[in-house]
């Protein structure tokens, strides 16, 4: 017989077993849409992170009174590592040099943590390739060693990295000048030691500034960007940074670089006037944890002319 009243009880508890059901469906799928939209974004992150970019760009220093611009290949950031193999860096070394250079700068992070004697002496080999017919001046950066590297699993010694730069044909300029000439201009090369790594010591090869110099153009190699205060009291006119691998995750639309690594995030990227001087940061050749969004790995050809 039918009840005549009803068991709201037993009502309630099947509303309930629904209820869950239908959340249990729902959760599935947008689980389901949510691995469908983040597999292929974790493909793309990947892709992009050897997606390699040639740019070049113009600098003007007034003073240069070259006819043909003088090209300044900038790379930085290597990072050779788990993630970045000895044949990446061959493959963005070779595209460099295909854009016949007269002068070749490296502005740090050549690793990326320890790497054996033999994985050094392959990578020495493989800048002496390049280091063999374009002149190569190279600054460390924060993962090649020392305090900053030491605390984060790197070497405690730059000392490794150097030897490997020294049987790689490169120059390195730790904290150190060098004049030379380029298509018959004088120029004056420095480089610093890294912030984080707290050797950052421009008073070691640089004048204070005081009138602009009628003699040499002044080229600065510093890793990180940030450096630039500590850098302003110094006699340059262009300094050349790298470390902020562009943003690394620069968020689409709105260019926000919240995860790249300084205060300043005004310049992150590209060539920047800065009272009265010049500062260009490449997004660099290598990465970190093999990923990179909206920010390609990059190789730079500056075009140095008088404008």
């Amino acid at each position: 017989m039918k009840k005549e009243v009803p068991d709201f009880i037993v009502d309630e508890e099947t509303r309930l077993k629904k209820v869950k059901a239908r959340a249990r469906r729902s959760f599935f799928k947008k689980l389901a849409i949510a691995l469908s939209a983040i597999i292929p974004s974790g493909f793309y992150l990947r892709f992009e992170a050897n997606w390699l970019e040639v740019t070049r760009k113009k600098v003007v220093l007034p003073r240069l009174k070259n006819k043909t611009p003088i090209k300044l290949l900038h790379l930085s950031d290597l990072h050779f590592s788990e993630t970045v193999s000895l044949d990446d860096i061959d493959f963005s070394l070779r595209e460099g040099s295909s854009l016949s250079p007269d002068l070749c700068v490296i502005t740090g992070d050549f690793i990326t943590n320890k790497k054996s004697d033999h994985e050094l002496d392959e990578m020495s080999k493989l800048l002496r390739k390049y280091t063999s017919k374009i002149p190569t001046f190279a600054t460390l950066g924060n993962h090649d060693g020392g305090e900053w590297a030491s605390s984060n699993g790197g070497f405690h010694s730059t000392q490794k990295v150097e030897d490997m730069l020294r049987k790689g044909g490169t120059k390195l300029l730790h904290n150190r000048s060098e004049s030379i000439y380029i298509k018959g201009q004088p120029f004056s090369i420095s480089g610093v030691g890294d912030l984080w790594s707290k050797t950052c010591l421009p008073h070691k090869c640089l004048a204070k500034r005081k009138s602009p110099s009628q003699k040499n153009h002044k080229i600065l190699l510093c890793h990180n960007p940030d450096a630039k205060e500590l850098l302003e009291p110094y006699d340059w006119d262009l300094l050349l940074c790298g470390h902020t691998h562009g943003g690394q995750l620069k968020i689409p639309f709105v260019n926000l670089t919240p995860f790249a690594p300084v205060r300043d995030h005004s310049i992150v990227e590209g060539l920047h006037s800065w009272k009265g001087r010049q500062i260009h940061v490449t997004r660099g050749i290598g990465n970190l944890w093999g990923i990179r969004l909206n920010c390609r790995p990059e190789v730079s050809l500056l075009e140095l002319s008088s404008g």
